[in-house]
């Protein structure tokens, strides 16, 4: 994959990423409120915590094509950085204050990161489905196939 298409995904990841960690903190707001007194800083955190996640991410780019099995331990090693660094930033901020918060992180993480690789899979499946029947509408019309 060429390093300028990687980027391009990085950054649609780094949106979709930010917006489930928005989604998440809402989330856990609603069943823990956060003390009194919450800085407006605190609006700034889910891009903090979405660029830091996708730093990850560069683990798995690689300039020839990897096997399953090499992808595979290169996204388990993603997985498993991303949470360290979510929980990295989350200590160092102070969040981290219970038990409950330290769970409620981490499953946040783990289906944040399912789901953004679920809807990249999806994506890059429809350009896949979009190219295959281009070529074959263009081997028909030429006679090949």
């Amino acid at each position: 994959m060429e390093l300028g298409e990687f980027l391009k995904r990085r950054a649609v990841s780094f949106l979709m990423i930010q917006a489930g960690i928005t989604l998440s903190v809402g989330i856990i707001c609603c069943i823990k409120p956060p003390p009194h007194g919450l800085s407006h800083y605190a609006f700034f955190m889910p891009f903090v915590y979405a660029f830091f996640c996708i730093l990850p991410s560069f683990v798995v780019y690689s300039s020839k094509e990897l096997s399953v099995r090499q992808m595979a331990v290169r996204k388990v090693i993603q997985f498993f950085l991303t949470e360290f660094v979510t929980l990295l930033i989350s200590y160092l901020i102070g969040t981290l204050d219970s038990a409950f918060l330290c769970v409620s992180i981490a499953a946040a993480v783990a289906v944040i990161y399912v789901a953004v690789n679920l809807l990249d899979y999806l994506l890059l499946k429809s350009d896949a489905d979009m190219m295959t029947t281009a070529i074959q509408k263009r081997s028909s019309t030429n006679g090949i196939m």
